[in-house]
């Protein structure tokens, strides 16, 4: 089973629009399907601007997993109904096999737990299809692999763009450094466990003190969100002797996306080698690569608003040029790229 997650860094960057030529592409190569959502996604329109929204397209065969109301919705028709025994906003999630295709909208769990559960459901040879929203991307890391959207309704900036994808990579991009089982810093290991995260002012400095208090600590495990500014306190607080090798562990990468800015991130990644430590996770999610969208949402008067697009080539062109990572506009250059990140993936 291979899990691929789906998330835009704002509304209206083309997240579904990636999810539903990635349906499409593996209905093609009669690739088993499982889809379901993290929350809620899929109206008809944008609940802000009030203008139209992809919906999602389910072919033939594939499994769903959705409220039940929004199931029996549907214009596509499903069987063999079962009950996860998870809830979400909408009512009881169940999963269905689709007997005709048609459009579906997705309200999934809100916790790892609970998607894990719904997980359990889908069938050892399937590909799982998350879909998800990047404020809402915590679950994300059970996904072995990961597709972003982003665009102008997030910056109409094509430098600034840029500069938070080349972020996003090197987050993603972190070492797996792997922890002794059951390891506690008064086990005479040298492992200092730190729960909470580093979210709220204070617990950088908290941290910084912990290290340099004690020349034993050779690790700090930190669970929970992690927020660049506070990291960044940690770090101007250290003071580490320069023959002492000092890693700082965190849970997931995707921690350390959901708060804060992520410009910021490149202020702690340059002091990062200053300090003389070493940061990575103990579990991660392949960046896949990144879709581009042009358009954005434009204001047009009280309340109204139209559809809008950035130069569709020079801005792909300007996010190409100043980053590493994989990206596409999948209207402009047409969906190949995206199919060859796929058949990577599975070859």
């Amino acid at each position: 089973m291979e899990v691929i997650g789906f998330a835009g860094t704002a509304k209206n960057t083309g997240k579904t629009t990636t999810l539903v030529e990635v349906i499409k592409y593996f209905a093609e190569k009669h690739n088993r399907l499982f889809i379901t959502g993290i929350g809620y996604d899929g109206e008809d329109f944008d609940n802000l601007t009030g203008l139209p929204k992809p919906r999602v397209f389910v072919p033939e065969g594939a499994i769903v997993a959705s409220a039940l109301p929004l199931l029996k919705a549907s214009d596509a028709g499903f069987a063999d109904l079962k009950d996860t025994g998870v809830r979400c906003a909408l009512g009881r999630i169940f999963t269905g096999t689709a007997t005709s295709p048609g459009r579906v909208v997705l309200a999934g769990p809100a916790s790892t737990r609970d998607l894990a559960s719904v997980l359990a459901f889908a069938p050892e040879d399937s590909v799982v299809l998350l879909d998800g929203a990047f404020s809402r991307i915590s679950p994300m890391a059970i996904a072995d692999c990961l597709i972003l959207a982003t665009g102008a309704a997030r910056s109409r900036d094509s430098h600034r763009i840029a500069r938070e994808i080349n972020a996003m990579d090197r987050i993603m991009g972190l070492p797996v450094i792997e922890l002794l089982p059951g390891a506690d810093e008064g086990s005479g290991d040298g492992l200092l466990q730190v729960s909470g995260g580093l979210f709220l002012p204070g617990q950088g400095q908290e941290l910084a003190w912990r290290l340099n208090g004690s020349v034993k600590l050779q690790t700090a495990h930190v669970t929970g969100i992690v927020n660049p500014e506070v990291f960044l306190e940690a770090l101007e607080e250290m003071n580490l002797n320069e023959h002492r090798e000092v890693s700082v562990v965190f849970d997931h990468p995707i921690m350390l996306l959901l708060s804060g800015d992520l410009l910021r991130w490149e202020e702690v990644f340059s002091i990062i080698p200053e300090v003389g430590l070493t940061v990575g996770v103990r579990a991660t999610t392949t960046l896949l690569g990144i879709t581009i969208n042009p358009y954005t949402p434009t204001e047009s008067g009280a309340g109204k608003y139209i559809a809008t697009y950035v130069p569709p080539e020079t801005f792909l062109g300007d996010i190409t040029r100043l980053t590493k990572i994989r990206c596409t506009d999948i209207m402009l250059e047409g969906p190949g790229k995206l199919h060859s990140w796929l058949e990577r993936l599975l070859n």
